[in-house]
């Protein structure tokens, strides 16, 4: 078992859709902070990452190499010389929490059914799968993105303590501007094994993994993170009006 920091761990009182705000416990004080939706241009992006796509290996590289699905999380880092830790992690659009426990069941059983079975010849179910939970926009949950801790290293620990987080997206497009990039503030609630969203991302994590992953050691992963929206900032490298480049 990963100790706990000796500090005070943070956590998260309500949170409140209706009135647009998170309320958590920081370190002993009491703090509120805005919730709000991911931006329509991110939301698109992740929606429609599979459009276009030439064939199944591109799909399979844009849902778990491109920069879109692979944000940099960076969090605050108290007990080291330097006061930020960034590490890559894939993430995922979730569904709103009454849909995801309707499909949960529906997603471990397609689960079960590709073990045993070759997994080139099960990568189109797969990518079907995952297609299918993006169909249905009102399912969609718009507050969040979701994750899970492989190893509960200093990501982890730092989220303990204080669990505000930026995620930085990055990606290219054929529209101007071709580069685009977002931070999104969030609060990092975390979800422990067995919970219908755990359950869930486990099962995107794992989909198109075609080998075990290195768990070093442990049975499972140790939580999955709830990535609730706070505020976000383009940035977005764009021209300078009059600028020439040479």
């Amino acid at each position: 078992m990963i100790p706990l920091s000796e500090e005070k761990p943070s956590t998260i009182k309500f949170i409140d859709r209706e009135l647009r705000k998170i309320d958590i416990n920081l370190s002993g004080l009491d703090v509120s902070f805005p919730l709000n939706a991911i931006p329509d241009e991110l939301y698109e992006a992740v929606v429609n990452t599979l459009e276009g796509a030439r064939d199944t290996d591109e799909k399979i590289h844009r849902l778990y190499e491109s920069t879109l699905m692979k944000p940099t999380v960076s969090s605050q880092n108290t007990t080291g010389i330097f006061p930020i830790n960034s590490a890559k992690k894939i993430v995922r659009l979730t569904l709103k929490d009454e849909a995801l426990e309707d499909m949960i069941l529906e997603l471990e059983g397609a689960e079960l059914s590709f073990q045993g079975r070759p997994f080139d010849e099960t990568i189109e179910e797969r990518v079907e799968l995952y297609q299918k939970l993006m169909l249905d926009d009102r399912k969609i949950d718009r507050f969040r993105f979701g994750a899970v801790e492989m190893y509960g290293d200093v990501t982890y620990q730092n989220i303990l303590r204080d669990p505000r987080v930026s995620l930085n997206f990055f990606w290219t497009q054929e529209a101007a501007p071709e580069s685009q990039s977002y931070q999104v503030n969030c609060i990092a609630e975390m979800v422990p094994p067995g919970d219908p969203f755990f359950r869930y991302m486990r099962i995107l994590r794992r989909l198109f993994s075609s080998r075990l992953l290195d768990l070093r050691g442990t049975e499972d992963y140790l939580c999955a993170y709830k990535f609730w929206v706070c505020e976000t900032k383009e940035k977005s490298l764009q021209e300078r009006a009059g600028y020439s480049p040479l």
